[in-house]
């Protein structure tokens, strides 16, 4: 299936852009919230912020990231660009499919777990494991960043079929000497 150039081509990308964007921002909203948590100055405060944290990334992480991989794939396979055609869009799906996997399977329940251990307002996790959540939400971030930038950069340029060896091709002879020898022939 084919998208072609039109609104409803625009609307599929319009959607992916947004959806894309908006987990992005998301993303950097979680990760400000638990290391202003992780420099908090009381349990209190921090289990507010990462209630805060968690709130946001449960609600958006799953719509977006999902949206944001579905129109995609649409994108990818509706128009002249592929899924396997071009090294950047290759790269782009499979940072994607480890972030909706990484974020929504990891992250998020890390954070709603942080999140969970200080709703009293009285304990603090230990300090290496809420650091370990920021390392892990900072390197998500910057994937995403990587990602955006495959789309605007288009690095790498296309990639080439594989070349049929002999053996594949069935007659044991090269490529188009079949079609020579019809041509020599006639």
């Amino acid at each position: 299936m084919r998208l072609r150039p039109g609104p409803q081509r625009k609307a599929v990308l319009s959607l992916h852009v947004i959806a894309s964007v908006g987990w992005l921002g998301v993303h950097a909203g979680v990760l400000t919230l638990v290391a202003a948590g992780l420099a908090a100055d009381g349990a209190a405060r921090a289990g507010a912020l990462y209630g805060s944290a968690a709130t946001l990334g449960g609600l958006l992480v799953p719509v977006l990231s999902l949206t944001a991989l579905a129109t995609g794939l649409v994108c990818a396979l509706g128009t002249q660009w592929g899924l396997f055609r071009h090294y950047w869009v290759a790269a782009k799906l499979a940072l994607t499919a480890v972030l909706v996997a990484g974020s929504n399977l990891q992250l998020m329940p890390a954070t709603a777990g942080l999140a969970e251990a200080t709703r009293g307002g009285t304990v603090l996790p230990p300090f290496a494991d809420r650091l370990s959540l920021v390392i892990a939400l900072s390197v998500a971030l910057s994937v995403l960043v990587a990602a955006s930038l495959l789309s605007t950069v288009k690095p790498f340029g296309r990639i080439r079929p594989r070349r049929r060896s002999r053996e594949e091709d069935g007659s044991g002879a090269p490529r188009g000497s079949a079609r020579a020898a019809q041509r020599v022939s006639r």
